[in-house]
């Protein structure tokens, strides 16, 4: 009984680790880098490459909370990591939260998709 205690303890220690350690490497300011949907066309390239490609800025704070800067414009609210859907939730002031999943997320890229966008941030040193 005592064994089974021990390995049982030991796998929910891992698994809370693992998922603070996921949940750090997202923490830090991101920039937008590039989409990576292959069906946008001529136009919605221009556009991103004229308002967001470099402009849209994201800094996940470590106490749950966020502010960006889109477009010119400003906002702030809260972000909340889910490991089991891997995904951020943030939420603003204004409009309804919004659930990005993580397609892939190291130290110094975070891949996510909203919908049918998939974007690469960068992170900003």
């Amino acid at each position: 009984m005592h064994k089974k205690t021990i390995i049982l303890l030991s796998f929910i220690f891992i698994t809370i680790n693992l998922c603070a350690q996921k949940s750090n490497l997202i923490v830090g300011n991101w920039v937008f880098t590039k989409p990576l949907n292959k069906g946008i066309d001529e136009a919605g390239l221009a556009f991103l490459e004229a308002e967001v490609i470099g402009k849209w800025k994201i800094n996940f704070k470590p106490d749950g909370k966020f502010d960006t800067t889109m477009m010119g414009e400003q906002t702030d609210g809260t972000w909340n990591f889910d490991s089991n859907s891997n995904s951020i939730t943030i939420s603003g002031k204004e409009g309804e939260p919004q659930k990005f999943k993580i397609l892939k997320s190291t130290k110094s890229e975070l891949i996510l998709k909203l919908g049918l966008g998939e974007f690469l941030l960068t992170k900003i040193e």
